[in-house]
């Protein structure tokens, strides 16, 4: 058991839709943390079938367990907004009702901010995993903790050197408290927006290891954005503007933020690709006009061409249909390499799929 000089307690935030067996695995993951001083907070958008029980099931054995169901479903982000405005304790994370805790998670993130008392926020790497948790994505190398300045990590952040997901952050509250709840008009980008701009405000550390497994599947809400479109740009720019606006962000990083643009055409791409692979050619016409729209309009305006001469003549497709394949079986490869380096991470879950697998942590 993880021993230190104080014992202060997370939140962990768990927003629920419609997920109860999934549910149960992550509610696990945070009782089972190697530091055991937390609360789990679940907030349920109105499911409407057994999720209460299976939280009651859990909390009757672990009463660090809280639940609270809305009258009406209230959307994601403003249900995890909800949980925000409710946190009291020093610390809190924020984890989706599909993703789970890997055990060492909280104590390597309250042991840095031990070691760097003047941090606001610790982020460690993620891995992502498919519904057979086989890893698919692998995390942000780090060699070592290093400790940000307020508006440093920022840059990392983007850059894509510094971990920025936030199942895999502890946040003090005073996060909540200096820059408010998430933006909800950025859409998509909403979780990244309130990732940047806790980084863009405050001193943070970032830590080696691994700190969740986010899972891959066709009800999560990155799988449901949709194809790329203006409304992609949009969010980005409500989620960048909340950030140069504030005052309290240091100049320069207020600078470099106003400058910096998505990487939204590789992702583009990537949609473009298996759309018409698929021959799908409505949705990749859809993509080749957002990618139009988010500032790509030579390329943008190819690729419509593209979609509709596909259409029109499908032996176009096939050498597409060749180099995605291609593309998959490499990646499929690069899946397997990254299952067998990762893979053992990932063993814990498997205790949860037990019934009745009870938490082995409990608070003093």
């Amino acid at each position: 058991m993880a021993t230190f000089t104080t014992q202060p307690l997370i939140t962990t935030i768990i927003p629920t839709y419609r997920r109860p067996a999934l549910l149960r695995r992550a509610i696990l993951s945070a009782l089972n943390q190697t530091y055991p001083h937390v609360q789990v907070c679940v907030h349920d958008n109105a499911s409407g079938d057994e999720t209460g029980a299976v939280v009651a099931e859990i909390a009757q054995r672990d009463p660090r367990v809280k639940y609270y169901c809305h009258p009406q479903n209230i959307g994601p982000y403003n249900n995890f907004n909800y949980g925000i405005r409710e946190v009291e304790t020093p610390f809190f994370s924020l984890l989706s009702d599909d993703d789970m805790l890997v055990p060492t998670f909280y104590e390597e993130a309250m042991r840095a901010f031990e070691q760097h008392p003047q941090a606001i926020f610790a982020c460690m790497a993620v891995l992502g995993v498919d519904t057979d948790l086989r890893v698919t994505t692998g995390p942000i190398p780090l060699s070592e903790m290093k400790f940000y300045e307020p508006g440093e990590a920022v840059k990392g952040m983007l850059e894509g050197s510094i971990p920025a997901i936030w199942t895999g952050i502890v946040f003090r509250r005073e996060v909540r408290d200096g820059i408010g709840l998430i933006d909800t008009t950025a859409g998509i980008n909403a979780d990244g927006g309130y990732v940047y701009h806790a980084a863009a405000r405050f001193a943070g550390i970032a830590v080696p290891g691994i700190a969740a497994l986010l899972m891959s599947h066709e009800g999560n809400m990155g799988a449901a954005s949709g194809p790329i479109s203006r409304e992609w740009m949009k969010g980005w720019e409500s989620m960048m503007h909340t950030i140069y606006e504030d005052d309290k962000v240091p100049p320069q990083i207020r600078k470099y933020v106003k400058k910096w643009s998505p990487p939204y055409l590789r992702g583009g791409i990537t949609q473009m690709l298996g759309a018409l692979s698929k021959g799908d050619y409505k949705y990749a016409s859809r993509v080749a006009k957002g990618i139009r729209e988010c500032g790509y309009p030579v390329i943008g305006k190819s690729l419509v061409i593209l979609s509709r001469a596909c259409a029109i003549f499908p032996a176009l497709n096939v050498p597409i249909r060749i180099f995605h394949a291609m593309w998959r079986k490499r990646y499929a490869h690069r899946w397997v390499d990254l299952h067998k380096k990762y893979g053992h991470l990932v063993e814990f879950v498997w205790q949860y799929e037990r019934k009745g697998a009870t938490p082995f942590s409990k608070t003093d």
